[in-house]
């Protein structure tokens, strides 16, 4: 059972949201436009009520990225789009909110120039989940960007328990960027574990095969 607190903070991140325009919402930082100031003050009661449940404003941006995830793993971007802005507002340099904006802008609008831009911000913020380098990666590779993919990918196997996934990628990209004696020495290493299609792919590369 969740600790009252932290169902309260829920609750508060779900029904007490700053006020915008629909279309301004559901944009990455609220499209980076002016706020009125009734907007101003919708914000100030937002964190107030933040604080009042005892979290710092860290902590309450590490909630709403934790919601923005489910509604997006539920494929509601509109909502997802609304806690991704509700953890920036808390905490600008948690790059995870960047993460989660960069991962929407793609999927809804498939908009790779501002979703490169908003990788990289949450790249350069203080603080952000390992996660982030698996998916950039992941989305340089979709954009066939293959030898850009690699530094990120290689930062993703260096940290423990990424997953297996980032193996596969990297194989993916060393071969798509012409490395393939790297690309053959990587893919020995993929595990059963990835994602069915990028471990295929990772492992069926012709030019490895003896």
């Amino acid at each position: 059972m969740l600790p009252g607190k932290t169902i309260g903070l829920l609750l508060v991140l779900v029904f007490v949201s700053p006020v915008a325009a629909a279309s301004l919402n559901e944009q990455p930082m609220f499209g980076n436009q002016p706020k009125t100031p009734e907007m101003l003050a919708a914000d100030a009661q937002f964190i107030a009520a933040t604080e009042k449940y005892g979290y710092t404003h860290a902590q309450g941006s590490d909630k709403s990225v934790e919601l923005g995830w489910r509604y997006f793993s539920k494929h509601d971007i509109p909502t997802a789009m609304k806690r991704f802005n509700q953890a920036w507002l808390l905490d600008p340099d948690n790059g995870d909110a960047f993460h989660g904006f960069a991962v929407l802008v793609m999927a809804r609008d498939q908009d790779a120039a501002q979703a490169d831009s908003l990788f990289q911000q949450g790249l350069a913020k203080p603080r952000q989940s390992p996660g982030i380098y698996l998916d950039y990666g992941r989305f340089l590779l979709t954009v066939k960007r293959p030898a850009d993919a690699i530094a990120p990918l290689r930062h993703a196997i260096a940290i423990p328990n990424m997953g297996p996934d980032a193996q596969a990628l990297l194989t993916l990209a060393l071969y798509q960027s012409g490395d393939i004696a790297t690309a053959c020495a990587e893919s020995a290493k993929v595990q059963d574990g990835a994602l069915p299609a990028i471990r295929d792919g990772a492992r069926s590369l012709k030019e490895c095969k003896t």
